[in-house]
């Protein structure tokens, strides 16, 4: 114990350790559980300890700003729990006690075991413990018995009073735990289980009828049920492969005993990076407010990771064209790169194109996807958007979304009253089948369903993609340009104005909060290219090999135009270096359908610094299957 309080005195004077960190973590230890500042005390990085290439990857420092370590305290979830009580009043007991089962475990938990039969909000956000979100104590007790079944869904997860805690590695250390935390360690491979993230992710709720009733359940989520649908349960790609992002370095895990330098391999950093941006800014916002364990510096690290996810590992996009009968076609494609659908998780959330096409005077001549001050997007229809195959119309927009509709069929956003959807378009992972049998859970509603492209090539299913013809008249002999871009909300506007009036303190504090932080899209990803309109059927068919132009102009200051042509959709590179063979920019990494495109260079480098004149290099470089089949470089010169 002496040990324990000397360690204990060291972490709450070194400020760089704790308190730099934001608020304090908890300490205290219940009969089932520990705060999470009871596990830092063992796993933080000293410089060595859980330090690779100098940084701080231990787990506190970057789970206590993800959405899990703030399940608790989410303002948008609270609000949602208010609204939902304040509308069925005599239901508040079963409201909570669902919510915080998975939202508050530590607490929700513990109340149960002592022999509770209900867990309110008020009890939670009176216990720092069951505040401490979904904590190092909850997943890594829970066990595998019923792991898979449906009986583990929507927060039936299994922990037991033994104290027994699960890990990733063989031979753990045993004395420390038990001193520490009180805690016997168990290496079990479960931990790395999509299952164990099931336990919560898949998640049905009940909605009541028109008397009030409960008449069955509403699936809100089942992400862990679209995975298995798809190409990577026989890859063997779990969920943490993605959310908890491995790396090969060998890692010392904990510091305590001193004695006892084991390094561990592979390491996952637990980073649980999703794609939540907005209520992450949200959160760090108001860390003071809410009562946040993570400083601003640790959300902008989680912010960061959340976004380079949606930009670079959610999606693909590809834009083609053709043109025949006075039209402009233009088709967009977007490939579904998750293992479950996308959007994914609750269906609050929604993912959208906005298409606009401009003449040679940048005058827009079609636009259907933008967006006012508020996020909210213009020309949306009065109660849902149907899904799309082909779009004429600038008040049409492709928006990919879960529509939540009540047992009369009508649109709801409670969740009890939530009985189907009338709508569910949202891209499935690739290898998903209306066959499997769980697609009468996962199902896709609406238009989309008689889609030919959606999900379906040939007729034939998996794709995990979709197609979006727009026809747009043009004037021959012109060349337009053609931007797309993919916008994703968190939460639909809608969701807020219809629980906004609500005098309720969750609702009042979130709406506060919400008002304040514009609800903007936020993009996964943009593309462009331009197009000459001529006679011929389909110009870009005609396109002949690749093509790299010489920039314009040349010599350049302060901006310079890049033109290059794509006959053959590949992975594509246009990267900038100097006389010496250094890379300076990347200006385009990614795939790239058969089109003509054309990207500005700008010489900064950020930080009001730019590069110095003199002679740089361009070149273009396009695979396919891991194959080089075009290369061509190029010299541009910089005079300022």
């Amino acid at each position: 114990m002496k040990k324990l309080f000397t360690i204990l005195l060291f972490l709450f004077t070194s400020q760089t350790i704790l308190f730099s960190q934001g608020n304090p973590l908890p300490f205290g230890r219940t009969t089932l559980f520990a705060g999470s500042g009871l596990c830092q005390v063992c796993h933080v990085s000293d410089g060595t300890v859980l330090t690779v290439n100098g940084q701080d990857v231990s787990m506190v420092t970057y789970w206590r700003s993800t959405m899990m370590a703030n399940a608790s305290k989410d303002p948008f979830w609270r609000a949602v729990v208010a609204e939902e009580v304040h509308r069925f009043p005599t239901l508040q007991q079963t409201i909570e006690t669902t919510c915080t089962n998975c939202h508050a475990p530590m607490g929700y938990k513990e109340a149960i075991f002592n022999g509770a039969t209900n867990y309110s909000m008020a009890e939670m956000k009176a216990d720092p413990i069951a505040n401490d979100g979904v904590s190092c104590a909850v997943c890594h007790q829970i066990k595998p018995d019923n792991f898979g079944m449906v009986t583990s869904y929507s927060g039936h997860y299994q922990i037991d009073p033994d104290s027994i805690i699960y890990g990733p590695y063989p031979d753990p250390e045993l004395n420390a735990m038990i001193e520490m935390a009180a805690f016997l360690p168990v290496y079990s491979t479960h931990m790395n289980q999509s299952e164990l993230c099931a336990t919560c992710h898949t998640l049905f709720t009940p909605y009541l009828d028109n008397q009030g009733q409960i008449a069955g359940d509403f699936p809100e989520q089942t992400p862990y049920i679209e995975w298995k649908n798809s190409i990577y349960p026989a890859q063997n790609t779990q969920c943490q492969d993605c959310h908890m992002p491995m790396i090969i370095d060998s890692v010392d895990i904990a510091w305590i005993p001193q004695s006892h330098q084991v390094y561990r391999t592979p390491f996952w950093k637990h980073s649980f990076v999703g794609g939540n941006v907005y209520m992450l800014n949200m959160l760090k916002d108001n860390i003071s407010t809410l009562g946040l364990t993570a400083s601003s510096e640790n959300f902008d690290s989680t912010i960061a990771r959340a976004e380079e996810n949606l930009t670079e590992k959610a999606i693909d996009l590809f834009i083609t064209t053709t043109y025949e009968n006075d039209s402009l076609n233009v088709f967009v494609k977007i490939e579904n790169k998750t293992g479950h659908k996308i959007p994914g998780g609750i269906p609050f959330r929604r993912m959208w194109i906005h298409l606009k096409v401009t003449d040679p005077s940048n005058n827009i001549v079609f636009e259907s996807g933008k967006w006012d001050s508020q996020g909210e997007i213009d020309g949306l229809d009065s109660d849902y958007e149907p899904h799309y195959d082909l779009i004429n119309n600038e008040n049409d927009i492709q928006i990919y979304e879960g529509v939540m509709a009540d047992v009369d069929n009508a649109v709801t956003y409670t969740l009890l009253r939530a009985s189907s959807y009338i709508k569910d378009n949202r891209i499935p992972p690739k290898g998903f089948l209306s066959t499997h049998p769980s697609y009468d859970t996962t199902a896709i509603y609406g238009n989309a369903v008689s889609d030919p492209d959606f999900n379906k090539e040939n007729l034939i299913e998996g794709t995990g993609s979709d197609i979006v013809n727009y026809r747009i008249p043009v004037t021959n002999e012109t060349t337009y340009k053609v931007f797309a871009e993919v916008c994703f909300q968190t939460i639909k506007p809608r969701v807020v104005e219809q629980f906004a009036s609500i005098s309720e303190p969750d609702v009042t504090q979130f709406v506060g909060m919400y008002n304040a932080l514009p609800n903007i899209p936020f993009i996964m990803k943009a593309d462009s290219l331009s197009v000459f309109v001529t006679d011929v059927a389909d110009d870009v068919s005609t396109l002949n090999g690749f093509e790299l132009s010489q920039n314009y102009p040349n010599p350049f200051n302060p901006n310079t135009q890049i033109n290059y042509q794509i006959s053959v959709s590949s992975k594509v590179s246009l990267k900038v270096y100097d006389v010496l063979g250094n890379e300076v920019a990347t200006l385009v990494d990614g795939y790239k359908s058969v089109g003509r495109y054309e990207i500005i260079f700008n010489p900064e480098l950020g930080n009001g610094t730019f590069l110095p004149s003199g002679i740089y290099f361009y070149k273009l470089e396009a695979t396919t299957n891991n194959k080089n089949i075009f290369r061509e470089v190029r010299k541009m010169i910089l005079l300022k």
